[in-house]
């Protein structure tokens, strides 16, 4: 490997080891880099977690390979509004001064952000021109549209990330193509490597699959709408043999409740499951007994944009996705070949999807071991480690 290219730090991590989707990327991009050779450090600014039972985590260590600090000096966060806002300022100041360490040792060729705050692009920008590392924006979310569709105006922050923050990198990691082109409109010249959702698939063993009860599962954050399509889809399978629908969600107390109302008025209520929190292992179990994998996407901006980290993990468990035709999905899946892929956000035409699965089990298991092998190709993360070594020493 080129000797330029040998220390990589992530800033932005807050949480690291802990955490959803973001952080489970930080994790497998660090991963791939490491089995190309290089070294990763992942810098968290300050605490984000709650002192709670089942986090345990220390201000300074190693996730396998992946060594982490929290500048701060800890990984929660303060009770105390003073508190909270001194480690704030702290955490900074101990980022800042590790960032100087490292340059002087030099232990530091690039950083990958994984920020949407365009003060920390600023920050980071003027660092890397007096410390002399290159800058890589990873860029997995369309944050004005989120904040469109929750009913807000689209912040200040939100303006100059969109406007400026290309600008002031030395490349970007789209999650998407229409993130991608988003980056190109704004900065032409701008490198980018686009990178979906990533897996290991070593932690998928579909030999592991056990006979139980068929079911569909959805995994993913409390959304109203979407549960709801996804109950009304469910409620309409036309099925000799029952199948069950499994629910992985996390949300408030009052959002959970107000679901076991909602399942409650279904007429398939027998038939529903709920779970929330699980380990993963607990997790990957179920998806890799499932029948069906739900994940429909809407035609909105924030479902153009993005790409679902469960989508990776849905194709490592060989079991069929089905989904809707939106956004990254055309560019990775064909309807009846890797996945059942419903031509429009519609819940009949959903539902019809379902029904497929439980119709002819057979044909389902072979697309299912079609999107394994899709997703082997495109969403395992062994396969960007190299790519990104590339991609950085061209920066």
């Amino acid at each position: 490997m080129n000797k330029n290219i040998e220390h990589i730090v992530y800033l932005g991590g807050f949480g690291f080891p802990v955490g959803l989707a973001e952080i489970q990327k930080i994790k497998l991009v660090s991963k791939s880099l490491i089995a190309a050779g290089a070294r990763v450090l992942v810098i968290c600014r300050y605490g984000v977690h709650k002192r709670k039972k089942g986090i345990d985590i220390q201000k300074s260590g190693s996730y396998g390979q992946i060594r982490y600090v929290h500048t701060s000096g800890t990984p929660f966060r303060p009770e105390s509004f003073l508190k909270r806002n001194f480690l704030k300022m702290y955490g900074v100041i101990g980022e800042i001064a590790l960032l100087m360490k490292l340059s002087f040792k030099k232990q530091l060729d690039v950083a990958i952000i994984s920020s949407k705050r365009f003060d920390s692009i600023l920050l980071y920008f003027l660092l890397s021109k007096l410390l002399g590392f290159k800058t890589v924006l990873n860029f997995a979310e369309f944050n004005s549209a989120l904040s469109r569709e929750k009913g807000k105006k689209t912040g200040f922050n939100d303006y100059l990330f969109e406007r400026y923050a290309f600008g002031l990198v030395d490349g970007v990691i789209p999650i998407s193509e229409f993130l991608e082109n988003m980056v190109k409109e704004k900065s032409p010249r701008k490198p980018c490597i686009k990178i979906p959702a990533l897996c290991d698939f070593s932690k998928f063993n579909p030999d592991q699959k056990k006979p139980v009860k068929p079911y569909f599962l959805f995994c993913g954050l409390l959304n109203r709408e979407l549960i709801e399509f996804i109950l009304e889809a469910f409620d309409r399978i036309d099925e000799d043999t029952p199948y069950y629908l499994y629910l992985v969600v996390n949300g408030s107390k009052e959002g959970l409740a107000l679901l076991q109302q909602e399942i409650a008025h279904r007429k398939k209520a027998d038939l529903i499951k709920t779970f929330k929190e699980l380990p993963y292992r607990e997790l990957v179990d179920l998806y890799l007994n499932a029948k069906g994998l739900l994940i429909p996407l809407r035609p909105v901006p924030r479902d153009i944009a993005r790409f679902p980290h469960k989508i990776g993990e849905y194709s490592a468990s060989s079991n069929p996705i089905i989904t809707t035709n939106v956004g990254e999905i055309v560019h990775f899946f064909e309807d009846d070949k890797n996945a059942y892929v419903a031509a429009s956000y519609d819940v009949k035409a959903y539902s019809k999807k379902m029904e497929m699965v439980v119709k002819d089990p057979e044909k389902a298991k072979l697309i299912g071991q079609n999107g394994w092998k899709l997703g082997n190709e495109h969403f395992n993360y062994l396969r960007y480690g190299d790519k990104l070594i590339d991609f950085f020493k061209k920066l």
